[in-house]
């Protein structure tokens, strides 16, 4: 399976980031978050990509070694 990797930008809000995920013509789509961003520590901005996603039938995986973000 292809995978398209997306990087998200600090200044990218949450609609700017689901757009990048409709945009992607692969099956699975890879999240990689900067560092500190806070725009993806609630579990609601969390859920938002990933409905669209599972209504587009993609995947989608977040990449990050932020422990707060893993646990979410």
């Amino acid at each position: 399976m292809k995978k398209d990797v997306i990087y998200i930008d600090v200044d990218d809000d949450i609609t700017a980031i689901i757009d990048k995920i409709k945009s992607s013509s692969e099956s699975i789509v890879a999240l990689v978050p900067p560092r500190r961003i806070g725009l993806l520590q609630s579990a609601v901005n969390l859920r938002l990509p990933d409905r669209m996603a599972h209504t587009s039938g993609k995947k989608l995986v977040i990449v990050s070694s932020n422990k707060s973000l893993v646990a979410l």
